[in-house]
């Protein structure tokens, strides 16, 4: 998906269940990717810049969307980017560029409120005005996330592949410059799981 998408364009998109239309929904796509995951000493004699990882967490907190603790706070991502962030040693005000699972629109702003980017109820506030657009102040998706770029069953794995692309420099007019720490971001089941990884281009 490369042209402009307004508000008006999502709205009239067709309905597909209540209150998310077609372009609510991410794309349905054949895809694949890996990350090559090694040692920070091995990875020095690589050909490409190393990037490394800072911090991860993952948190866990029911099966089935009917046992969810309280839906209005998904407490797997909370808990999830603490000890993420924790083990990074870094704040959200270091992050350069975010990579967050994106299968609905409401998803990437129910994460940033988990993540603590802001507080709760106030994610469609943070992303508004273009401030995730390419250009804006949070470079969020820089590939087009599920919604834009693909969605093959499994876009955990295009998160890590997109946020060491911009680590090293490779993303040509979607770069986001002097990026150096990157934030990636999924879940699983029905908002029970939930992973947080951050990257660098330095060991701290």
């Amino acid at each position: 998906m490369r042209d402009p998408l307004t508000i008006e364009d999502v709205l009239a998109s067709r309905l597909i269940s209540w209150p998310l239309h077609l372009l609510d929904c991410c794309l349905v796509t054949d895809a694949g990717g890996a990350v090559v995951v090694t040692s920070a000493e091995r990875a020095r004699d690589c050909p490409k810049r190393p990037v490394y990882v800072l911090g991860a967490g993952e948190a866990s907190t029911h099966v089935m969307v009917s046992q969810m603790p309280d839906f209005a706070r998904w407490e797997a991502a909370r808990m999830a980017g603490e000890r993420a962030f924790a083990m990074a040693g870094v704040t959200y005000a270091d992050v350069d560029v975010a990579q967050v699972y994106d299968a609905f629109t409401i998803v990437p702003i129910m994460a940033l409120e988990a993540l603590g980017f802001c507080k709760e109820g106030e994610g469609g506030a943070f992303v508004a005005g273009q401030r995730t657009a390419p250009g804006g102040d949070f470079p969020m998706n820089t590939n087009g996330g599920g919604l834009s770029y693909t969605h093959s069953g499994m876009y955990g794995m295009f998160t890590l592949v997109e946020a060491v692309r911009q680590l090293r420099g490779e993303c040509g007019p979607r770069q986001v410059a002097g990026a150096r720490i990157a934030l990636c971001h999924g879940l699983g089941g029905m908002f029970s799981a939930a992973a947080t990884l951050i990257a660098g281009t330095e060991v701290p």
